[in-house]
């Protein structure tokens, strides 16, 4: 569900305080920001961001001047330690769902702003993609999209085969949701996944090293801030974008003034689950 009006009051009154903490101490320059989307559409989901906000954030995007980059482009300067162009930005997508296609595929090619979407592999092509928490019935991309999306420069990245917490499998496990993911990408469409996400952002060090075996080069976190020269390439941190920002909101979240919040109310959730007697 959406924020309540008392929680989204709340939210834009810390987000203003931190954009005044910001200004009084600006970020790093030749960082990276990351962005990160699940679905694009008008259902009233925290995790789905309306048709014409996605188009106004791609939009602005592309008119303000920021450099867009497509997340393949980002291990070499982690690599060679050198910094990003100013206002850096990579766009991508969590999980694979079919609006993915329908909704924002059609806006990057407008705009001409390059992704990356992570599959959810098992569930590509099914009837369903059963991966939030509190919705059901959202249908997954098909494998023919995938291909029609890959050959006007969309990226894809693997996501496991059923999105589960990666850190809660045994080492066999682990390695098959890592590994086959990517290997199931390559055999239907000829892509070779390089990228991996996190699903939740489960992952440790034992994670890490199983995603670096499987032979990919990067990986995405939810960790919400900015990508330096000195990130590791397994840890990369990213914004989440949702349904109720403005643009304003998006102005901000690219600017890093929500760093802060969004840290916050991780550690919050994170409280809240040990509390309840484990995570989600």
């Amino acid at each position: 569900m959406v924020r309540s009006r008392t929680s989204r009051a709340l939210r834009t009154a810390a987000s203003e305080a931190a954009v005044l903490v910001r200004r009084l101490k600006p970020g790093r320059s030749g960082t990276l920001r990351v962005i990160y989307y699940h679905r694009i559409d008008d259902e009233p989901h925290r995790s789905c961001v309306p048709k014409r906000a996605f188009a106004e954030q791609m939009a602005l995007l592309r008119r303000e001047g920021f450099h867009l980059l497509p997340l393949s482009a980002v291990r070499e300067h982690l690599d060679a330690k050198r910094e990003f162009p100013e206002r850096s930005v990579v766009v991508t997508f969590d999980d694979g769902f079919a609006d993915n296609y329908t909704n924002a595929f059609p806006v990057l090619q407008k705009e001409q702003i390059p992704a990356t979407v992570f599959l959810t592999v098992d569930y590509i092509g099914t009837d369903e993609l059963p991966v939030l928490r509190d919705r059901r019935g959202v249908p997954p991309l098909r494998w023919e999209q995938v291909e029609e999306m890959a050959r006007h420069g969309v990226d894809f990245g693997a996501h496991t085969l059923t999105h589960p917490n990666l850190t809660t499998l045994d080492d066999e496990c682990l390695r098959h949701e890592v590994a086959e993911s990517g290997r199931t990408i390559r055999e239907r469409t000829g892509i070779e996944a390089r990228t991996f996400c996190y699903p939740r952002g489960d992952f440790d060090a034992r994670v890490k090293d199983a995603v670096r075996e499987a032979g990919y080069e990067l990986a995405c976190t939810t960790m919400p801030g900015c990508v330096t020269r000195d990130t590791h390439p397994f840890s990369l941190r990213r914004t989440f974008i949702a349904n109720d920002d403005t643009l304003r909101d998006f102005r901000h979240k690219l600017d890093g003034s929500f760093d802060l919040l969004h840290a916050a109310q991780q550690r919050w959730r994170g409280a809240q689950a040990a509390s309840a007697g484990g995570g989600e």
